[in-house]
């Protein structure tokens, strides 16, 4: 419905027109926020007791959030990958969970503290196509605040662990706070400016002003749990960009956005977990090459036999029958001239 006056032309003119500077400092930009994303790991394996190497920590967490962002449902797509890696390096049932959820934990925390403030001090005028029932977002920021202010309450104060009926939850301890909200800001506020270095520079509009208007439309596809909050992420961008921005160019970087923040690096993730699992499967593997060979080094000669046998009758009985200029002619619609 929102794209329907717009050509198709018209997005792919100002794609090609979008300048190398900026795609490179979107891809850098990219880059640097998968490897802000490992830190969450990193802290949640100290958290856990169990530190492993960086190689091993930066693979998992690459592909973990890789495929969480593409398809939503991080606490299922996210945990599957990091246990299927983990576990395998050590980890407990009960030591992955740990690790997912204090992953989890501290993406949200950042989430809610940049959100807040940003929301709270400088919050995105909404237009009045996203039906809400408030104008300014600065009350959402104002909630969003708060838990994280009930959050650290209850990291100072309880010490014991949180009860909620039947379940008992350990808080982490406090050392863990200050990383647990710096890192999850820090990933939040790189995911923007990678959209923000796409755009041109829009008139009116501070880098903390475009990131309320960003947070505001990742939460939404976050809320909606489309996987990646494709389409729903783009639409509320366009409601919100369409008055100071012509909608082709956000588009435009849209699109570039999509592919260095998500199909990117979906598509090296799912090339590291499939050479990961044949690497863990290399003794099957190995037995597979063994078993094959066996069956190629007696059926080739055969086989080889056979086609210099087939070569020869076909040549004698070629040059026996007479050649029909019709033929020959049909057969080279069909074949290229050494088969014929």
């Amino acid at each position: 419905n929102e794209l329907k006056t717009h050509h198709l032309r018209d997005i792919i003119r100002t794609l090609g027109a979008i300048p190398e500077g900026r795609l490179l400092a979107a891809l850098v930009l990219s880059i640097l926020g998968y490897l802000v994303m490992i830190s969450y790991d990193v802290l949640a394996l100290h958290y856990v007791g169990h530190p492993l190497a960086y190689t091993k920590i930066g693979l998992a967490s690459f592909i973990g959030y890789a495929f969480s962002n593409n398809i939503g449902l991080s606490m299922i797509a996210g945990a599957s990958v990091r246990y299927r890696l983990y576990a395998a390096w050590g980890l407990s049932t009960l030591q992955v969970t740990l690790v997912v959820a204090f992953c989890a934990l501290s993406l949200w925390l950042g989430f809610f503290t940049l959100g807040g403030l940003v929301f709270s001090f400088e919050p995105p005028l909404l237009p009045s196509s996203i039906h809400l029932p408030f104008a300014s977002v600065r009350l959402l920021g104002l909630l969003l605040l708060a838990v994280v202010f009930i959050y650290v309450f209850l990291i100072i104060v309880k010490k014991d662990p949180l009860k909620i009926r039947e379940y008992e939850l350990q808080l982490p301890p406090i050392q863990f706070l200050f990383p647990q909200l710096a890192i999850g800001a820090l990933d939040w506020a790189i995911a923007g400016s990678v959209l923000y270095a796409l755009l041109a520079p829009i008139n009116g509009l501070s880098y903390f002003g475009f990131l309320g208007l960003y947070l505001f439309a990742q939460l939404t596809g976050l809320v909606s749990q489309v996987p990646g909050g494709l389409g729903v992420f783009e639409t509320v961008i366009v409601l919100l960009l369409s008055s100071r921005v012509p909608v082709p160019n956000i588009l435009a970087s849209l699109l570039v956005y999509r592919i260095f923040y998500y199909w990117l690096p979906l598509g090296v993730a799912t090339i590291l977990f499939g050479l990961q699992e044949i690497l863990r499967r290399k003794k099957r593997a190995f037995k597979f090459a063994k078993l094959f060979d066996r069956w190629v080094s007696s059926l080739l000669p055969q086989v080889l036999a056979f086609a210099v046998f087939a070569a020869g009758a076909i040549l004698m009985f070629s040059g026996a029958m007479p050649a029909l200029d019709q033929r020959l002619v049909w057969l080279h619609q069909f074949l290229p001239l050494p088969f014929l």
